[in-house]
């Protein structure tokens, strides 16, 4: 027996400024995946100073279909996060493809976020330790995250539901917000997907419905939604069954601290003299 829904189904309409179709149906993976690569096209065309080119955050249930997998990995800048796996030998199997798809990915710069620059990886389960020698990360995340419990037998457990995609555009600058000399890298988004499907090859068949939308306010919000996310999320396959993120807040060496303050104070106040 065929069982598949019949095109009947299938419905477009666009918003009120006529940018950009809504979809109901089936396959609405289809408008995500053309509305990727029309955004990379339409940037990347665009003579732009200071820029460091399209990026991509994104927060699935679950990711598998080929075409998105091959978006996420073939982006400048890219991390999407899914929610965290069980153990079981099928659900390894279904993490050891998606990450060999994505192993050459190029993965997103932590530091285009202010909300996340002081963060560091976690050393054995703790905070490091960070003193005035200690040398500057620039933590690059890989383009596939995870996120949340790890569900055991038939225990339920929250997890990340979401089914969304936001796009825009990494850029630089070398001052600070007082004038002074700094590398500065910012993110700032310009569209966003919601829908109903995950982002696997199956939802193509199911009755779906997604849309891109710009509104400002909801930009900001997604991308302060998606930040926290990330603060939050782990590696693809981690240990821990727990929401215990593998980014956390240093501890820093306060005497070591003080003692290069006030050696570079003598210093400044010698060469005054």
């Amino acid at each position: 027996m065929d069982q598949s829904f019949s095109n009947q189904f299938d419905v477009q309409a666009l918003l009120e400024d006529g940018s950009h179709p809504v979809q109901f149906g089936t396959n609405v993976l289809a408008g995500l995946i053309e509305g990727i690569d029309r955004f990379r096209r339409d940037l990347e065309q665009q003579p732009r100073s200071r820029t460091l080119g399209p990026a991509m955050l994104g927060a699935f249930l679950w990711v598998d279909d080929p075409e998105l997998l091959q978006r996420i990995a073939g982006f400048p800048s890219a991390c999407v996060v899914v929610s965290k796996q069980p153990r079981s030998k099928r659900h390894v199997e279904r993490l050891r493809k998606i990450a060999e798809a994505v192993k050459d990915a190029a993965g997103f710069p932590v530091h285009a976020f202010s909300e996340l620059e002081e963060l560091r990886f976690h050393q054995d389960g703790k905070a490091p330790v960070l003193g005035p020698g200690s040398p500057q990360e620039h933590i690059r995340l890989p383009a596939l995250r995870t996120l949340g419990y790890r569900r055991a037998g038939d225990h339920l457990v929250p997890i990340l539901h979401t089914k969304m995609l936001l796009l825009g555009e990494l850029w630089w600058h070398d001052e600070d917000a007082l004038g002074g000399v700094a590398d500065i890298t910012g993110f700032t988004p310009h569209r966003l997907w919601l829908g109903s499907a995950n982002g696997t090859e199956s939802s193509r068949r199911s009755l779906e419905f997604g849309l891109w939308l710009e509104d400002p306010g909801l930009l900001k919000a997604a991308r302060r939604f998606l930040v926290e996310v990330l603060a939050h999320s782990q590696e693809l396959d981690p240990d821990s069954d727990g929401l215990e993120p593998d980014l956390v807040v240093p501890d820093y060496d306060d005497e070591a601290m003080w003692e290069a303050m006030a050696a570079l104070a003598d210093y400044d106040y010698g060469d005054g003299a």
